[in-house]
């Protein structure tokens, strides 16, 4: 799999429950209607004193897809809506290497 994994950091004046609500309320969304998605998880901190306050993997069964979403309108989208809602943010195009499989 390969995947886009982003890394959030709220915006100053921002609280954590106002920020857990725009990420899944108001970004979420637009994130699930990207071509080719696969899978999408959002891992928000439990704790104030992270570097982030939260981190998403968007998984894509090809790396042309995951590279080419952010020329979509869709990813566009997405895009503008995170760098609007944060105040720091990561994104990373990842290859994934399973080293202990799920159930």
């Amino acid at each position: 799999m390969f995947k886009v994994v982003g890394l959030l950091k709220r915006p100053k004046g921002m609280n954590m429950e106002e920020f857990k609500t725009w990420w899944l309320e108001e970004h979420a969304p637009k994130v699930k209607q990207w071509p080719g998605l696969v899978k999408y998880h959002i891992n928000l901190s439990i704790t104030d004193d992270q570097d982030y306050d939260g981190m998403a993997e968007v998984w894509f069964e090809t790396r042309e897809a995951m590279e080419s979403i952010f020329s979509t309108p869709e990813g566009q989208r997405a895009r503008q809506s995170a760098t609007g809602g944060s105040d720091q943010i990561v994104i990373f195009l990842t290859e994934e290497h399973v080293m202990v499989p799920g159930a």
